[in-house]
């Protein structure tokens, strides 16, 4: 884990398929230095050991086990770009049932459902030369044909990520992604926010307001639940529009706060 020290609250952020824990430097550096920021590695991406049994709730539980090690009392902030969205999604009510505070979940870039399209991926990258097939189709769908230069480091950095994932742990990761059900079935924060980019090939905002009204649609409440769009920025716009994710993750977090302390959940 990377932890960006802090004493006021705490946010765990989880990354999308095939990057690791450095996906949110460009986030960070944005940050109010007040706040503790973790990222966490997911299993078989970066320098995090792979999973025996990889399975969606396999890699919920491994989050849970992350932030229930370093969580300290009181609020909490999840975040999760793309596969990381859907497991930060699952982690919520797990960490609600332990006690824990969880004042918002932000879903960066997240896909509404599972389905074959996912397992369509694994099978491409289990076969001979599919490694480097999935490199160069996974980065033409984050970036496009024709990304800005300033997007380059973004590029270098996510192709370095890739190049360094195994066949099986990423073929893994599709899989556990093509089983999940969708968000109507979850339990989330009282404060959730979606954020899309209009040029996101991979989850454009059409799909991220799926989220929203599937979580709107819950029969037993669901807090406040929004929809922020980018002009720009690829799938990767955590990455190359940090500046912009930045403040809005920071005026959903104060904003959670505030309601949660105004209700006087928290001393």
């Amino acid at each position: 884990m990377m932890v960006h020290a802090s004493p006021r609250s705490t946010v765990f952020a989880v990354h999308a398929l095939g990057l690791n824990r450095h996906a949110y430097d460009p986030v960070r550096r944005h940050l109010d230095a007040s706040r503790r920021f973790v990222a966490v590695e997911l299993p078989g991406h970066g320098e995090a050991p792979p999973l025996r049994q990889p399975a969606l709730n396999a890699y919920v539980d491994y989050v849970v086990d992350e932030v229930s090690a370093q969580a300290p009392h009181g609020l909490l902030h999840l975040v999760g770009h793309s596969f990381g969205g859907v497991v930060a999604a699952m982690v919520v009510p797990r960490l609600q049932e332990k006690g824990q505070a969880v004042a918002s979940l932000t879903l960066l870039g997240t896909p509404a459902q599972g389905g074959s399209v996912f397992l369509d991926r694994a099978d491409a990258v289990e076969r001979d030369g599919g490694m480097e097939a999935f490199e160069r189709s996974t980065i033409a769908r984050w970036f496009g044909d024709n990304p800005p230069s300033e997007w380059d480091p973004a590029i270098h950095y996510a192709s370095h990520a890739l190049r360094t994932q195994s066949k099986a742990s990423i073929s893994a990761t599709w899989r556990a992604l093509a089983s999940f059900q969708g968000f109507s079935g979850l339990t989330t924060a009282p404060h959730v926010l979606c954020v899309a980019a209009e040029d996101d090939l991979s989850t454009p905002p059409g799909v991220m307001a799926q989220i929203v009204d599937a979580i709107e649609s819950r029969a037993d409440g669901h807090g406040q639940v929004s929809l922020k769009t980018l002009v720009k920025g690829g799938h990767l716009f955590p990455l190359t529009m940090a500046p912009e994710v930045a403040r809005l993750l920071e005026a959903q977090w104060s904003t959670a706060e505030d309601s949660t302390r105004s209700r006087g959940s928290v001393e």
